[in-house]
């Protein structure tokens, strides 16, 4: 018999009416045992008188199995015959051993020889058949021998360094409350960051047959990173890295880093806070009590309700702003909203609209407010260039505060030190009179108990550095007092109508407006606000 996979094989049966051969036809790509096979194996077993005319005959094309008795035993044994019987089962990877009733001697060598005389040369289980010679039941198959299957290889595996089952499952702390606004729908990671890496494939070992023949293990698939865009592979091709900051997803099969993260419908409930390290486009509305905090653009196609919005990058709002009283918005670079309403607005750059009401808003560069209303009404306006609009104000002369000229950070920061240096002041007089107190009586007691020696060495210290804090202070707020003096190039454009009700301040400089004005310009003009027509 041959020693391929597919081929067909044969076993023989010993009941006690008879030896049977069962015999297994080849599949596609094998070949089928011979007669002369069956016979030299049938000699080789020491079986004498068989007849393998109807073997032949039984072996038509398609006969995939077939049990075919040779030989006819009377009164339970064959002549030369033993009282056992050995089968090949499991695709010759086991052999058993039956015994029945005799008066023949348990014979050990009798039994190896005729293993050995069939062809099995592996797995003989010597320990079995000593045990067997001592104590057996008859009519019991044993396993006297077994092959060494093969262990199959095993696949190399994709190490995800992130999380592929993105379900909209809320955050839960400690306590086990549930955050139902953070539902960790998004993968963030950062430039250089490992992606996933490869874990090396196995290989299988070679098994073996009760024949000896070997048994190849099973090749496993090959595995590969398969990666798309915005991601890095090393050059051993075992790991996989972004190449920006973004979100991580596995499309197509394959892991791609997105620099945009785009929301269908609105942030709400059903995608919980935001928070993404490039840019954000939500093709809904923002509502009320939830947030988005992106480190590129964020552009919202609806409408921003009662929500927060920081961005390190730009904000584009195209239907603008009902903030409620409760909207931050924040933006490192510009910022443009249809309308702004009710809300807190700051921005690194330029503000643009077309109405800004009862809004506070802050911003470094140019405040403009144009189209069709192009009205300022309500709140505060803060900007560090200019304020333009077509209308400041209303005929109802609502309170409306506008102030240029001056960067608001530095203005907030001015601000907070003319607070804080009177407080900083007062705390050092207390230490000095803490000190002098402290002093005198150590003049007249001579020394300090512990506790008061302790109290002195403390006010020293914080009196130390509270004078370095004010010194620090004082000069901060000098160079701001002076830049805060001096900046005169802030200027105030109405297109239209300038409204009584209105505050407006250029530099350190303010006035009121009492009259209706049109069509004006406000700078300022050394200690005063110039009004010029446009």
């Amino acid at each position: 018999m041959g020693t391929n996979a597919y081929d067909g094989y044969f076993e023989i049966k010993k009941g006690l009416d008879g030896v049977y051969l069962e015999i297994f036809e080849a599949q596609p790509g094998g070949v089928n045992p011979t007669l002369e096979q069956m016979e030299q194996r049938l000699r080789s077993s020491d079986i004498a008188g068989f007849d393998l005319i109807a073997v032949e005959e039984a072996m038509t094309p398609g006969f995939d199995k077939a049990t075919v008795k040779v030989l006819t035993i009377e009164n339970g044994i064959a002549d030369g015959d033993e009282p056992f019987r050995i089968e090949i089962v499991e695709n010759k990877m086991m052999a058993r051993i039956t015994f029945y009733p005799s008066d023949m001697p348990f014979d050990k060598d009798l039994i190896i020889r005729r293993l050995k005389g069939r062809g099995i040369k592996v797995g003989i289980n010597h320990e079995l058949l000593d045990a067997l010679a001592e104590d057996r039941e008859y009519n019991v198959p044993y396993i006297i021998a077994e092959g060494v299957p093969a262990i199959d290889g095993k696949a190399a595996e994709i190490d995800f360094q992130f999380d592929t089952d993105k379900s909209a499952k809320p955050e839960m702390d400690d306590q086990g409350n549930v955050n139902y606004k953070k539902l960790n729908v998004i993968s963030n990671v950062k430039k250089g960051q490992l992606l996933a890496r490869l874990v090396e494939m196995k290989e299988g070992v070679e098994g073996v047959n009760i024949y000896g023949d070997p048994i190849a293990p099973r090749k496993p698939k090959p595995v590969k990173l398969r990666f798309g865009k915005n991601t890095v592979i090393s050059e051993d091709k075992m790991s996989l890295y972004a190449a920006c900051d973004g979100l991580v997803k596995t499309f197509e099969g394959k892991i791609i880093v997105n620099n945009v993260y785009e929301v269908p419908n609105n942030v709400g409930t059903s995608t919980g806070d935001i928070e993404f390290e490039g840019t954000v486009i939500v093709h809904g509305n923002v509502l009320t009590g939830f947030s988005i905090k992106a480190k590129g653009d964020v552009e919202v196609l609806g409408a921003v309700e009662g929500a927060e919005i920081i961005s390190r990058g730009n904000i584009i709002l195209h239907a603008g702003i009902q903030g409620m009283g409760k909207c931050h918005i924040e933006a490192t670079g510009n910022i443009q909203a249809r309308y702004i309403e009710n809300a807190e607005v700051v921005a690194g750059g330029d503000i643009h609209s077309e109405a800004i009401l009862h809004s506070n808003v802050t911003c470094k560069g140019r405040v403009t407010v144009e189209g069709r209303k192009g009205m300022i009404s309500g709140g505060a306006i803060k900007a560090g260039e200019a304020v333009e609009t077509k209308i400041l104000g209303s005929h109802m002369g609502t309170v409306t505060e506008v102030d240029v000229g001056i960067d608001p950070g530095m203005l907030a920061e001015y601000s907070e030190l003319r607070k804080e240096l009177p407080k900083i002041s007062g705390e050092l007089a207390k230490l000095e009179q803490v000190i002098n107190l402290l002093n005198k009586r150590k003049e007249v007691e001579g020394a300090l108990d512990q506790e008061k020696q302790d109290m002195y060495m403390s006010a020293v210290r914080n009196k130390i550095f509270l004078t370095n804090k004010v010194k620090q202070a004082q000069v901060r707020f000098d160079e701001l007092e002076e830049m805060v003096e001096n900046k005169n190039n802030g200027v105030v454009i109405v297109n239209k109508e300038l409204y009584p009700g209105v505050k407006v301040s250029i530099g350190s400089v303010s006035t009121y407006i009492k009259d209706e004005i049109s069509y004006v310009k406000l700078v300022k003009n050394g200690a005063d606000i110039k009004m010029s027509s446009l």
